[in-house]
């Protein structure tokens, strides 16, 4: 199967319901905490030495119609989260983890999720550093998701227990967000 050809990156839709951060990455930390064994602050460049990897992942918004151009794919290139989750030492009783933004927003996914090879948090998109409105300095890549799964400025990975919810989930919208035919 043939992978599908990037959108470039000022060709690839935005959605944004509030106000744009603005981040400084020499001030940035990621903070990984909650149910951990080892609560972590990773700077921008502690993520930029782990090892990267890439995939051509498509991004669609849930409220895209057929034919509409809320959808584009990229190449997205950043740090497994499961390495993230490693470093931390995530403990047994987790089962949610929950992203952050540094724009109030937050989104949830199951543990067994983002533990897949696939999901990342993305410090670059189609080659350059990821774009400002795309979440710059990371944004969550979730293959097979809807966007609102998709976080960006990303500043706390909080490790839970229970089954909290992130913004949209906790307000109806399905906690699994899986596209059909992704």
């Amino acid at each position: 199967m043939k992978e599908a050809e990037p959108t470039p990156v000022e060709g690839l839709f935005v959605v944004q319901k509030g106000r744009i951060p603005r981040i400084e990455t020499e001030d940035w930390v990621l903070l990984v905490e909650g149910s951990v064994e080892r609560p972590l602050k990773l700077t921008y460049q502690d993520l930029k030495e782990m090892p990267q990897t890439s995939g051509v992942v498509t991004l669609e918004c849930i409220d895209n119609v057929p034919g509409g151009n809320l959808i584009g794919t990229a190449r997205w290139t950043g740090v497994k989260v499961s390495e993230i989750l490693r470093k931390a030492g995530v403990k047994d009783s987790s089962v949610k983890v929950l992203f952050h933004s540094a724009d109030g927003y937050s989104t949830s996914h199951t543990l067994q999720y983002v533990k897949r090879d696939d999901v990342i948090l993305a410090l670059k998109m189609n080659g350059v550093d990821l774009p400002l409105e795309h979440g710059y300095p990371i944004r969550l890549v979730a293959p097979g998701k809807y966007g609102y799964k998709w976080a960006k400025w990303i500043t706390r990975i909080e490790v839970v227990d229970y089954d909290k919810k992130g913004y949209w989930e906790s307000r109806g919208y399905p906690d699994s967000a899986d596209r059909p035919n992704p």
